[in-house]
């Protein structure tokens, strides 16, 4: 190959770069969006015992993996506890500490990274609870998104 040819196709190459790196950036940022806007209205739900809503947000094959508790599977098992712990009032309050990390699965979704913070009702109001880190595998089903495997772990007082 002379070196003119070279050139050329170097300059072809590298050309793209740019474009392609925004739109990567630009594909990036609307998908931390959605999932930032879904992690939110999930929580509202859970924050309010919305155990109806709540259920809408997870795969029928959902996998729930906790430190302290082991794995809840199928998706029923984390449902009805939370039926219970609503009708019993114990489920407290969620919020998030600090900002979550979104990473996209080719193909397939998402992943969520990132810390909460529980508060525990107590016929008093609430009490901090446990503070955990998190990770959510997020799926994309035609624009229906939805968390097939939730990892929660290093749960400190």
């Amino acid at each position: 190959m002379n070196y003119r040819v070279a050139c050329a196709l170097a300059v072809l190459v590298a050309a793209p770069a740019p474009l392609l790196a925004q739109r990567a950036d630009s594909a990036s940022a609307i998908l931390t969006a959605t999932i930032t806007a879904l992690d939110s209205a999930l929580f509202a739900a859970f924050n309010a015992c919305d155990v109806n809503a709540i259920e809408n947000y997870f795969t029928e094959d959902l996998e729930f993996y906790h430190d302290f508790a082991g794995l809840a599977k199928p998706r029923s098992a984390s449902i009805n506890t939370l039926r219970e712990e609503c009708a019993a009032k114990r489920l407290g309050r969620r919020e998030l500490v600090g900002r979550i990390e979104v990473h996209p699965i080719r193909g397939y979704g998402a992943i969520e990274i990132g810390v909460h913070r529980f508060f525990v009702r107590t016929p008093n109001g609430e009490r901090p609870g446990s503070t955990a880190k998190f990770i959510h595998v997020w799926k994309n089903d035609g624009g229906n998104w939805r968390i097939a495997r939730v990892l929660s772990f290093d749960h400190v007082q």
